[in-house]
């Protein structure tokens, strides 16, 4: 009797957030626009700081000065170019030539490891990956919306009750843990993942003009994802329902679409062009 009361929370909570999956999530930023930067708060330092010292738990900050200097420089160049440095930016590489990686978060936050850099030699590339980061940043990626907390809470809430229902079923504790990781990566799945691949390719679309602002050829954005269209780097190779980023195939889609637009945007810069 346990049991296939456990079954049916688990099925009730499982429909219940895939319903909840197709409601709406925050409102998209229209194609073209670079959001202000948010209002920084103490809070959002503090974020940052947070995210930086569990990062340096496992990477050792870059003690080369020329990659930190190359990846504050054209963090620089795009952030005054919109006129979003009035507030600092703090730059991080982390010494880790085997990583391909970067990333930014709230309190303006921008992490590179150093694999990016060595694997990009060119700096108006590395500005492609960086602007797309700081979009991020300026479209308030990193700040979940109520919807999305709800998604995270029910995936959560699925996993125990999978979790539950296993070990009542006489399963041993190694068996339940993987039950609760695969239920809840199917529900982050169903949730929470298109909203990711939603919010990566958003970012791709404010880079392109973040790029075009500051005289850096949107073109090498297409030209950059062309060719690492199956890098394992840059591309999951994962199905999308289970991926947190779309295929690199459309990310070129919506690039090529926005890419026009952008185009006019670098024409029209003041910004000395790369």
């Amino acid at each position: 009797m346990q049991l296939n009361r456990l079954t049916f929370i688990l099925v009730s909570t499982l429909l219940t957030a895939t319903l909840l999956g197709c409601g709406p999530m925050r409102a998209p930023i229209p194609p073209g626009t670079i959001p202000k930067p948010p209002i920084l708060t103490q809070d959002d330092e503090q974020y940052g700081h947070d995210v930086l010292s569990q990062l340096s738990e496992q990477f050792e900050l870059e003690r080369d000065d020329k990659k930190v200097e190359r990846a504050r420089h054209i963090v620089d160049r795009l952030t005054a170019a919109i006129g979003a440095n009035t507030d600092p930016w703090h730059v991080y590489v982390f010494d880790s030539p085997e990583t391909k990686n970067a990333a930014a978060t709230r309190g303006n936050h921008v992490f590179i490891w150093s694999g990016m850099i060595i694997f990009l030699p060119d700096d108006s590339e590395l500005a492609v990956v960086i602007a797309h980061e700081i979009a991020h940043v300026l479209a308030d990626h990193a700040r979940q919306s109520e919807s999305e907390q709800t998604a995270t809470l029910l995936s959560q809430i699925a996993a125990a009750v999978a979790q539950t229902a296993i070990l009542y079923n006489g399963g041993t504790n190694s068996i339940a843990d993987l039950a609760g990781t695969l239920t809840e990566g199917s529900m982050n799945g169903i949730i929470t993942n298109p909203e990711s691949q939603r919010k990566e390719l958003e970012a791709d679309v404010i880079g392109l003009h973040l790029l075009a602002e500051a005289g850096i050829n949107p073109q090498l954005a297409l030209n950059f994802w062309k060719k690492n269209l199956n890098n394992p780097d840059f591309d999951s190779g994962l199905p999308q329902f289970f991926s947190s980023h779309p295929s690199s195939e459309d990310r070129l889609v919506e690039i090529e679409r926005n890419l026009p637009a952008a185009m006019e945007r670098f024409r029209k810069s003041h910004a000395p062009t790369w």
